[in-house]
């Protein structure tokens, strides 16, 4: 099996091995009724840079998985829970695609420290378009919940802060070899002529 394909599923079983044994232990801390923040989309982040497609479907599986069973099942009546869930996955794996091949596009075009400067933009369109789907999705999943645009917006921006602070920290801290995303063969032309 080639490399491309066999790191991103080890590092996507990994990650969603290790959001699933996080949500299991209820890491997490309260900062208001709406709002709860965990390292899930810290772990989300990296994994979709790191691994692509393949790692950040398998890493996002297991955090919703470990979701549905410790927070949504019987918050919401059957099957209005299950249909909470795969609007939570949808919106995550598309808002992390975006992770994934804006990372790859930045990497392949700056180093550090501008590939920094790289990611904060690639985080803001991730954090758009995530809130954006997951609104629309849990309103159509679980008709009368409520949930609205404002209020999303006014509550991630904590975590927004929060997930792009510490994510740069774990890009600037790994080394070269570990920073590059492991889901493609680089092209030398672009540069970084010494990962091929």
């Amino acid at each position: 099996m080639k490399k491309t394909v066999w790191v991103p599923i080890v590092g996507g079983l990994i990650f969603g091995s290790l959001s699933f044994l996080i949500t299991a232990a209820n890491i997490t801390i309260q900062i208001s009724d709406d709002l709860i923040l965990g390292p899930w989309e810290i772990i989300n982040s990296l994994s979709a840079a790191l691994f692509g497609p393949i790692g950040l479907l398998i890493t996002e599986l297991g955090l919703d998985i470990s979701g549905y069973i410790y927070f949504i099942r019987g918050v919401y009546p059957a099957p209005q829970d299950l249909y909470f869930m795969l609007g939570d996955y949808f919106a995550h794996v598309t808002a992390m695609l975006i992770v994934a091949f804006g990372y790859r596009i930045i990497y392949q075009r700056m180093r550090m420290p501008s590939l920094l400067g790289g990611w904060f933009p690639v985080m803001v369109v991730y954090y758009l378009v995530g809130v954006t789907l997951q609104v629309t999705l849990f309103n159509f999943a679980v008709p009368g919940l409520g949930a609205s645009y404002p209020g999303y917006f006014r509550n991630i921006r904590l975590e927004f802060v929060l997930v792009t602070g510490i994510t740069s920290l774990v890009l600037i801290a790994l080394p070269e070899r570990f920073r590059r995303p492991h889901w493609y063969e680089l092209n030398p032309e672009l540069g970084h002529e010494s990962e091929i």
